[in-house]
């Protein structure tokens, strides 16, 4: 046999013996050695098993990776659709991993024909976002039992994501040592981008924080943790940023983190803050 037509007679069976199962392994391998978060890398498997329960509801089967195609694909957008009532924002999450996966697929050779190519995400106008209020914001300050730890703690990480703008991840990944009074600022790690960066604090928030860190008392490295010393995590904090907007009565803006953020760089720029100041505080490249 000519050495070039055995080379691809042995590229056709490695496409048809990689099965999806072994295929997402691999990928969510190689996206460990390339240093991705494990909340990405948790992403990535929560979608792509998605795709393989619709798979086996649609074939009966896993498939093959080269055996998925466009109609598995574009059928699978329908049921997210009008099945599981998906929002388009949702929606494109799904397509944005499965994409991936694939085009992963294809870089190692397991599929020749990558059906993802001509498999864009769905079109949508960009929604508004919403800010708090000033009379908001202090119906969710009002929220926390200040009686408790977890009361004076969650007071004080929302003071902190109001004052910081910071991101979730970058505020509950403060460390104690990170906090540094007598420069009015705070360093936050960005574990995404590696931009690390100090951010100014207020006074109001540093008379906070330091009333909190004497009740912490060093109970854990970070700042932000809960009652046996393990860090908070993001999925606890929005519960709980949920439940005191049901409290506190607001309704059409959602009570998430990412809402602090947002209605920080708005009353920043409004107090006479400048863009440029803004984006490096926000950590924006």
């Amino acid at each position: 046999i000519d050495p070039i037509e055995f080379r691809n007679f042995t590229d056709v069976v490695k496409v048809k013996t990689v099965n999806f199962d072994q295929a997402v392994e691999d990928f969510i391998e190689d996206r460990r050695r390339a240093g991705t978060r494990e909340s990405t890398i948790d992403y990535y498997r929560r979608e792509l098993n998605l795709f393989r329960r619709y798979m086996i509801r649609e074939k009966d089967a896993i498939l093959n990776v080269a055996e998925i195609d466009e109609e598995l694909l574009d059928g699978f957008v329908d049921y997210l659709r009008n099945d599981r009532g998906n929002t388009v924002g949702g929606i494109n999450s799904k397509i944005r991993a499965i994409r991936t996966f694939l085009f992963f697929c294809e870089e190692v050779g397991y599929l020749t024909n990558n059906p993802a190519k001509n498999w864009k995400e769905i079109k949508r106008k960009e929604p508004e976002i919403n800010t708090f209020t000033m009379q908001q914001i202090n119906a969710l300050l009002k929220q926390p039992d200040l009686r408790t730890f977890t009361g004076v703690r969650n007071y004080c990480l929302m003071l902190t994501l109001l004052d910081t703008g910071a991101r979730i991840s970058e505020a509950l990944g403060i460390k104690v040592d990170d906090v540094l009074f007598q420069e009015n600022r705070i360093y936050l790690r960005n574990t995404k981008t590696h931009l690390n960066r100090y951010v100014p604090v207020s006074e109001q928030l540093k008379a906070v924080l330091k009333r909190y860190l004497q009740i912490h008392d060093n109970m854990s490295e970070y700042v932000f943790c809960t009652l046996d010393g393990s860090q908070l995590s993001r999925n606890t904090v929005r519960q709980i940023l949920h439940n005191y907007g049901k409290k506190a009565g607001i309704k059409n803006i959602r009570c998430s983190p990412h809402t602090f953020r947002h209605t920080f760089a708005k009353f920043y720029i409004l107090n006479g803050g400048d863009a440029f100041s803004l984006m490096q505080i926000l950590g924006h490249t």
